[in-house]
C-alpha cells in the first residue's frame, strides 16, 4: 500500500515537471506576440504620420503654386493693360504730331504762287549780280598780278571759270514749288523752315564754302601771303554753286562763308581740324583735290533738323 502511494506521488511529480515548461513557453510566446503586435502598430502609426506629413507638404506646395500662378497672371494682366494704355497714348501722340506736321507743311495754292513770284525775283537779282561781277573781273585780276600773287591769281581765275560753267549746267526743279516744309535750320539764333530742296542747297553752301576756303588758303600759303580770308574774292563773292534758285542769296552767302572760313584756316595752317583734304596738299586748282567738311561741323553750322 505504501509502495503504491509512493509510486503515485512520483508520477504526479514527474507530470508536474513536464507540464511546467510547456506553460512557460506558451507564456513567452504570447508575450513575444504581444510585443510584435505593439511594434507593428507603432511602425504603422509612424508610417501613417509620415504619409500625412507628405500629403500636407504636397498640399502646401500646390497651394503655393496656385497662389504664385495667380500672382503671375495678375501681374501679366496689369503689364498688358499698362502696355496697351502706353500704346494708345503713343498712337494718339503720333496722330497729333502728324496732324500738326501736315498742317504745318501743307502747301496751299496761295503759298505756291508766292514762292513762284519770290523765285522770279531771285533770278532777276542774281542775273544783275553776275553782270556786276563780270564788269569788275578785270580790275580784280589786275590787282592780283600787281601783288605778284601768282597762286592766288590762278586759283581765283579757276574759281571764276568754274562758277560760269556751273551757271550753264544748272537748272531749276519745278517740283520745288510743291515740296512741303520738312526741315528747320538756325540762322542768327532763330529757326527757319525749309523744304528738301532748300535744305540740300544750304548744306551744299557749307560744303562748297569749305572746299573753296581750303583751295584759297593753300594758294595764299604758297604765295607766302599773309592769312587774309576776309579779303579773298571767293569769300566776298560766296556764290559758288548758287544759281538764284530755292533760297535767298544772302542765306546762301552766309553759310558759304561759314564753311569758307573754316576751310581757309585748315589749309593755311596745314592743320585740318574742320574737315579733310584728299589729294595733293599743295594743290588748289585741280578738280581731283577734294576737301570735305566734317559732318558734325556742318551740322553745328547749319543746325538742320527734320520735322
Amino acid at each position: 500500500m505504501r509502495n503504491a502511494i509512493l509510486v503515485g506521488a512520483i508520477g504526479l511529480a514527474l507530470a508536474g515537471a513536464l507540464v511546467a515548461p510547456d506553460a512557460s513557453a506558451r507564456q513567452n510566446e504570447k508575450h513575444q506576440q504581444d510585443n510584435d503586435r505593439d511594434h507593428g502598430k507603432a511602425h504603422a502609426k509612424k508610417q501613417q504620420a509620415k504619409q500625412d506629413d507628405a500629403r500636407r507638404d504636397a498640399e502646401h506646395r500646390r497651394s503655393d503654386a496656385r497662389r504664385d500662378a495667380q500672382h503671375r497672371q495678375s501681374d501679366a494682366r496689369r503689364d498688358a493693360e499698362r502696355r496697351q494704355a502706353d500704346a494708345r497714348r503713343n498712337a494718339e501722340r503720333r496722330d497729333d504730331q502728324l496732324r500738326a506736321a501736315d498742317h504745318h507743311r501743307r502747301v496751299t495754292e496761295t503759298n505756291r504762287q508766292r514762292a513762284i513770284q519770290l523765285q522770279r525775283q531771285r533770278e532777276v537779282d542774281y542775273r544783275h549780280y553776275i553782270d556786276a561781277r563780270r564788269a569788275a573781273e578785270s580790275q580784280r585780276t589786275a590787282a592780283l598780278r600787281a601783288q605778284r600773287r601768282a597762286q592766288q591769281y590762278a586759283y581765283q581765275n579757276w574759281y571764276w571759270q568754274q562758277q560760269l560753267a556751273q551757271q550753264r549746267r544748272m537748272s531749276q526743279n519745278y517740283a520745288y514749288y510743291d515740296a512741303p516744309v520738312a526741315y528747320r535750320y538756325v540762322r542768327d539764333g532763330r529757326y527757319r523752315d525749309a523744304n528738301r530742296y532748300q535744305a540740300q542747297l544750304l548744306q551744299q553752301a557749307v560744303r562748297y564754302g569749305y572746299e573753296m576756303g581750303v583751295r584759297a588758303g593753300v594758294a595764299d600759303r604758297r604765295d607766302n601771303w599773309r592769312s587774309d580770308w576776309r579779303n579773298n574774292y571767293a569769300y566776298q563773292d560766296a556764290s559758288y554753286g548758287y544759281n538764284g534758285y530755292y533760297v535767298d542769296r544772302e542765306d546762301y552767302n552766309h553759310y558759304f562763308r561759314e564753311g569758307f572760313r573754316r576751310g581757309y584756316q585748315d589749309s593755311y595752317g596745314n592743320d585740318y581740324r574742320y574737315g579733310t583734304y584728299y589729294g595733293e596738299r599743295n594743290g588748289y586748282g585741280d578738280n581731283d583735290n577734294i576737301a570735305v567738311i566734317l559732318t558734325s561741323v556742318l551740322q553745328s553750322i547749319l543746325g538742320l533738323q527734320q520735322y
